[in-house]
């Protein structure tokens, strides 16, 4: 994709999240988007099929950034990248948190359980389902509800430890 249309899309998304700080998904027009970002009509839709597709390609986004964070570093164990996985949604916490309320069609929970289930691949298959699953409702959970970041690592520390192969 080329710089001026890179920065279009950009700048879409840019105002998007901007209007998800002050306005549910649903209250948010595509009409809102564009006299913000100052583009016609016509502009969103080459770059958009609707304001769906632009939560969904938000979210998408916002996963491989996840992953990609998840596997920098060496975290090859799976202990580290939940661990990372927590640390990344930790620090962008309110922006993840306004995308996965908006989605009502769970993509951001599919995009994850679908990553998820391709790491844990050295657990017997229903183990992976559940662990993922699990894992997808404490994410929700935090993302949804006033708990803290200290509680979430607590319980995760306990699910880990009761998983560990030595018990």
């Amino acid at each position: 994709m080329d710089r001026r249309k890179r920065k279009t899309q950009q700048g879409i998304t840019d105002t998007f999240y901007q209007l998800l700080q002050k306005k549910a998904y649903e209250e948010i027009s595509v009409s809102q988007i564009c006299q913000l970002t100052d583009i016609n009509r016509g502009t969103f839709y080459l770059h958009f099929i609707d304001k769906d597709d632009l939560l969904e390609k938000s979210i998408r986004h916002e996963m491989d950034e996840l992953i990609h964070y998840c596997e920098a570093d060496g975290g090859n164990n799976n202990q580290q990248k939940i661990e990372r996985t927590f640390e990344y949604v930790d620090h962008h916490r309110e922006r993840l948190s306004k995308l996965f309320k908006a989605d009502k069609q769970g993509f951001f929970a599919h995009v994850q359980l679908e990553y998820l289930s391709q790491q844990l691949v050295d657990v017997p298959e229903l183990t992976a389902i559940f662990f993922t699953h699990g894992l997808m409702g404490l994410l929700e959970h935090y993302l949804t509800c006033d708990v803290t970041k200290k509680e979430i690592a607590e319980i995760l520390e306990n699910i880990t430890t009761a998983f560990s192969p030595s018990n």
